[in-house]
């Protein structure tokens, strides 16, 4: 059972915990993350999500994930980017970009610059299917397509 911390349309902690698929109601909000992972030459790293996933499976997309209860985001992108393809990260190597409210759910965006050998990597099967480097024109092409 996963518990999520519940916070208030101001991005603070509210005291109570939700389990994950709790019905949020208005004005509360779990917290999550999105990493952007960039390469000496410039690309990003992207991970496709598996086939197997609730929603948008099969989709390529960024790392990211929800906070659990007691968690911070900076903490929460180390595990997740460590669980699900295989990478380990700081708290020095990790930036923060912004924070976006959408729904009920705040997102809280990095990027990191790290090389990865794609072999090395150990993809979390029931999250992630596969991962690629990609260029930022890549990436734009994929937004028009719809597989991004």
């Amino acid at each position: 059972m996963e518990l999520w911390d519940v916070y208030d349309k101001h991005g603070c902690k509210t005291g109570k915990t939700k389990q994950r698929g709790s019905l949020l109601i208005s004005g509360e909000f779990h917290l999550a993350m999105e990493i952007w992972i960039v390469n000496e030459e410039k690309q990003l790293l992207i991970q496709r999500r598996a086939q197997s996933k609730k929603i948008l499976p099969d989709i390529w997309g960024m790392t990211t994930g929800c906070i659990v209860a007691g968690e911070d985001s900076v903490s929460g992108c180390i595990r997740e980017v460590q669980e699900e393809i295989g990478i380990s990260l700081t708290a020095d190597d990790i930036i923060f970009l912004q924070r976006i409210f959408r729904t009920n759910t705040i997102w809280d965006v990095y990027v990191a610059h790290k090389n990865a050998d794609l072999a090395q990597l150990v993809l979390q099967q029931e999250e992630v299917s596969e991962v690629k480097w990609i260029t930022f024109d890549e990436l734009r092409e994929m937004l028009k397509d719809g597989q991004f």
